[in-house]
């Protein structure tokens, strides 16, 4: 089963002059809409799969959710799909062959899956390849929903956006499941996917990090599902002084409905555009 957590949408679209973006994840499917003459965002939709779902639903789950929001129906101007699965590995040009992506993959994640399809994203300003790994039977659904979508993947997103020069820790929170980016005088220095069960774990997990690159006092950006009352975001407090949420990209409009929620919720959602 899949539930919907925010639904902000309009009555209509003008779907030849909007763009369509979506993320997709184990954890559920998120999408949004943008008014290209207008630079507006005007819709947004977040929505989760149960617990206790199992992988083999999540198709199933998918084509019902797309089939049940009309306003997915239209003929677009774009669509760009991302997706968030942690089955990436990043290959540097020089050692990249294609033939050799299935290999690399289950080198490092595993052989054990069926009915995988596999991806490659080029992200000339790393300088590098993302192959990655998605079930096949959810991009199929993603196909005959949006035949001519143009897919990327979350690091390749996450790798496209402006570096700052500050050292930061970026973390997006999905339920049990964190994707951090840890920047470093302005270069990136590691994205990767953790599953946690506890607010401990987390906070495990990223002072590991920055143990590991000798980092002290970085300032942490949070975005995704996180609460700034809740135990996760307390825990964290314990140990990083300086925590800011997420803003939306500021070279964009938002619809005022969209605004008068908690932005972070959706911030790396918006971000898919700006990094095509």
């Amino acid at each position: 089963m899949i539930k919907a957590l925010f639904e902000i949408l309009p009555e209509s679209v003008d779907a030849a002059n909007c763009v369509l973006v979506c993320e997709i994840s184990n954890e559920g499917f998120s999408y949004a809409i943008k008014n290209e003459e207008q630079n507006s965002y005007i819709a947004v939709a977040v929505f989760q799969f149960e617990k206790g779902s199992e992988d083999s639903d999540h198709a199933g789950n998918l084509h019902d959710v797309i089939q049940g929001q009309s306003l997915l129906a239209a003929n677009f101007k774009k669509v760009y799909i991302m997706y968030s699965f942690a089955e990436s590995v990043l290959i540097p040009f020089a050692l990249y062959s294609s033939l050799e992506n299935e290999k690399v993959i289950n080198l490092v994640h595993g052989d054990l899956q069926n009915h995988t399809s596999i991806l490659t994203d080029l992200v000339t300003e790393s300088g590098v390849y993302n192959a990655y790994r998605i079930s096949t039977p959810v991009y199929n659904v993603i196909k005959s929903h949006f035949p001519n979508a143009s897919d990327i993947h979350q690091y390749s997103v996450l790798l496209k956006q402006q570096a700052t020069k500050e050292d930061k820790l970026s973390i997006i929170f999905y339920p049990q499941r964190i994707v951090v980016k840890l920047s470093e005088k302005g270069k990136t220095e590691l994205i990767n996917s953790f599953c946690y069960n506890t607010a401990e774990d987390v906070s495990y997990i990223l002072l590991n990090t920055c143990k590991q690159f000798e980092i002290e006092s970085v300032p942490v950006e949070v975005s995704g599902l996180i609460e700034k009352d809740s135990a996760l975001y307390k825990e964290i407090y314990k140990y990083f002084e300086i925590i800011n949420f997420a803003s939306l990209p500021a070279e964009c409009n938002y619809a005022e409905r969209i605004t008068q929620q908690p932005v972070h919720y959706f911030s790396h959602i918006f971000a898919i555009d700006s990094c095509e």
